[in-house]
């Protein structure tokens, strides 16, 4: 019992499993062969979290399933009994992957990680999961649309990575725990030699392979955000094709901004494709591409409205380039929609560089000012409403002034936050 319980020492795997959460920005847990929680769970997602703070004490079968009843999923012991990656699914659509851990040939536990979802939500699963935990509808709504769906292919491709990894953790663990325990006596210390001597020799192995291999992982990962990239591309065109057939204009808007995010979000993927350095985003290159797909798909004439950016080798991280394409996305949408009324000229400005440990944003117009606009285009936007949220997610602060310039006073958007990159290398 008592080597068993080092073997899942929940702080012993608490950073590898947070590492891998946040990688893949997926819930990720880890449980014994009992299906007991080990730790927490990392990186919960907001629904999960919602549904279970609402009725904590539900809590009997899988971990990670939402529904009337969490006893049928199969998943944990599918994936003991084959020793393989089983991907699994609950009540309100949200799917999961199960990693069994093997020593020899006993099971110890199990890696979840999922609580995502793998296509379009579906309103009637999420309705009956909301009314199970008596929980709003709406809200569950809006938060299942907010997450961007990840394919089976793609979350496949991260369970055999990280079950490699979790298999890697297990044996180090053995091999660290059989060192102290069989030191205390000649026998046993020559025994834990020779366990030793065979460990260091299956990882100078594995250390040989992963070496030669990371050409093949570099390309693995450009292939996973090629995939993605196709997947949020086909989600883009399908609301295209659907604000097409709608006839209520209000429908219409909002499905076409809808794709317009999808769109940002796909570019970043696209552009992480053809990277040399798959860890970082030229955000310079990113927010001029933005722009001008921004400006072709609303049908601008470019001599009315003057769109510049002038960033200086700003570089992101992935985790901060998608909310940072999806605000800049946001307030040029605003200010073309919104800035230059009844065929007004003017310009916008995109801005961006790096103030000590900071990236600092700026978008300026010269257009009539938010306080100009009519008032039922303030309020009916959810544009800045979605832009303080991704501040958020940021931990950035936002500032919004009214400028002094001509033709117009215009507005100006400042966002800043911490330089994710400088502080990584550090």
């Amino acid at each position: 019992m008592e080597i068993k319980r080092e073997l899942l020492d929940p702080e012993a795997w608490a950073e590898v499993l947070e590492l891998c959460a946040s990688a893949m920005q997926v819930a990720v847990a880890l449980i014994d062969e009992k299906g007991h929680l080990v730790g927490t769970c990392h990186n919960p997602q907001p629904i999960w979290t919602l549904a279970r703070n609402a009725k904590p004490e539900w809590g009997a079968g899988c971990l990670f399933c939402l529904g009337t009843s969490t006893a049928d999923c199969t998943a944990d012991a599918d994936a003991r009994r084959t020793d393989s990656v089983v991907l699994a699914h609950d009540r309100a659509g949200f799917a999961h992957i199960a990693l069994p851990l093997f020593l020899g040939e006993r099971h110890f536990g199990t890696i979840l990680a999922g609580q995502v979802l793998d296509g379009y939500p579906d309103p009637l699963a999420l309705g009956r999961v909301a009314k199970a935990y008596g929980l709003s509808t709406q809200r569950v709504w809006n938060i299942a649309r907010q997450q961007v769906p990840v394919s089976r292919s793609n979350l496949r491709v991260y369970g055999s990575l990280l079950h490699t990894l979790g298999q890697a953790m297990l044996g180090q663990r053995h091999a660290t725990i059989l060192k102290r325990t069989l030191a205390t006596t000649d026998a046993e210390l020559q025994s834990a030699n020779q366990e030793l001597e065979q460990a260091n020799s299956d990882l100078q192995d594995k250390v040989a392979e992963l070496s030669t291999s990371n050409g093949e992982k570099t390309i693995l990962l450009q292939e996973v955000h090629h995939r993605v990239n196709n997947n949020l591309q086909v989600i883009a065109s399908l609301l295209r094709m659907q604000a097409q057939s709608s006839g209520d204009s209000q429908l219409t808007d909002a499905l076409r901004t809808t794709q317009l995010r999808v769109e940002a979000m796909a570019l970043i993927h696209a552009q992480l494709y053809d990277a040399a350095d798959l860890q970082q985003i030229d955000f310079a290159e990113y927010t001029a591409r933005l722009a001008d797909n921004l400006l072709l798909s609303y049908g601008v004439d470019r001599e009315r409205i003057a769109m510049s950016v002038d960033i200086n080798t700003v570089k992101l991280t992935v985790n901060q380039a998608i909310p940072s394409g999806l605000i800049l996305g946001e307030l040029i949408s605003n200010a073309i929609k919104y800035a230059f009324p009844e065929q007004r000229r003017g310009s916008i400005r995109i801005e961006g560089r790096r103030q000590g440990d900071r990236i600092e944003l700026i978008l300026r117009d010269d257009g009539v000012g938010i306080a100009e606009r009519p008032a039922k285009e303030q309020h009916k936007s959810r544009g800045l409403q979605i832009v303080k949220i991704l501040c958020g997610q940021l931990h950035a602060t936002l500032e919004q002034t009214r400028g002094d310039g001509e033709p117009g006073p215009g507005t100006i958007f400042r966002i800043s936050f911490e330089d994710g990159v400088s502080s990584r290398k550090v």
